[in-house]
């Protein structure tokens, strides 16, 4: 009973007389009858003898011959005193936006990824022991940024910085931090075994490792 009041209340809003959907469907008295033809069902439905009363009449009319039945019913006549109106417009059309703005965007590319020497070369003559800002400078020379870098060595960037700027604590264990040093010292195409051999030294004396 309480679902059929809900649905019944939600069609008599549907059909509000001051609904802007309707205001250009129907006149105010067709909006009326609808109304209260949604009244009438809902009370035949509530009430008993009123759903009784709806029972017997469709059971009559089920009892009417097929053709009866089946026989179209004449047109509605329409009401003179409607007619139909216009709905306003309630809304302000949208700016049509300038032309410049219509025109398709250029989105830049990324810079290519600077190519360095395919051969190994010794370092520089004024370069004396690898450190970490020698790391450093020597990548630059290269125009690699430590993006770069990351995308040849396939490193993180972290662990290129933690080099660069000889975070120690920062970095993994002594096996894996010659095989990073490696990569780093190809990328750069800087004599691999200098850089490894002078840079872990340095590790292991900041770390307080025995020397292998």
């Amino acid at each position: 009973m309480e679902s059929i009041k809900k649905k019944k209340e939600r069609i008599r809003k549907i059909y509000d007389p001051n609904s802007i959907a309707l205001y250009s469907l129907f006149s105010p008295e067709e909006t009326e009858k609808i109304r209260t033809r949604i009244e009438e069902a809902y009370r035949t439905l509530v009430y008993d003898e009123n759903r009784r009363e709806y029972d017997l009449t469709l059971r009559d009319y089920l009892d009417l011959p097929a053709q009866e039945r089946a026989a179209p019913r004449p047109p509605a006549v329409p009401d003179p005193a409607y007619q139909r109106r216009e709905v306003p417009m309630t809304t302000t059309p949208a700016p049509v936006p300038p032309a410049s703005s219509l025109e398709p965007r250029v989105v830049p590319h990324a810079p290519p990824t600077p190519t360095v020497p395919s051969t190994i070369e010794p370092l520089p003559p004024h370069v004396g022991e690898c450190t970490g800002l020698v790391l450093r400078m020597l990548r630059e020379k290269r125009q690699l940024t430590v993006q770069n870098m990351a995308d040849i060595t396939k490193l993180s960037t972290r662990y290129i910085d933690a080099i660069e700027n000889e975070a120690f604590a920062k970095l993994p264990a002594r096996p894996y931090l010659r095989g990073f040093l490696a990569l780093y010292a190809k990328a750069i195409a800087y004599a691999p075994e200098r850089i490894v051999n002078e840079y872990m030294k340095r590790y292991e004396a900041v770390m307080n490792l025995p020397k292998k």
